[in-house]
């Protein structure tokens, strides 16, 4: 549960900083869009890593 916590408090922290970033420079749209997928690739890949190893 923890770390279930902590991902989606820095998921969050990320999306608030990114649509700052997007108010500021439109352009950067582009690379948070590859930074989402990122982030979300690798939070998936820890998931099913973390459950692996718990049975």
């Amino acid at each position: 549960m923890k770390y279930e916590k902590l991902s989606i408090l820095f998921v969050g922290l990320i999306y608030v900083a990114v649509a700052v970033l997007i108010l500021l420079q439109p352009r950067f749209f582009y690379y948070w869009v590859a930074a989402v997928f990122f982030i979300q690739g690798v939070i998936s890949l820890s998931r099913a890593f973390f459950k692996s190893k718990k049975k």
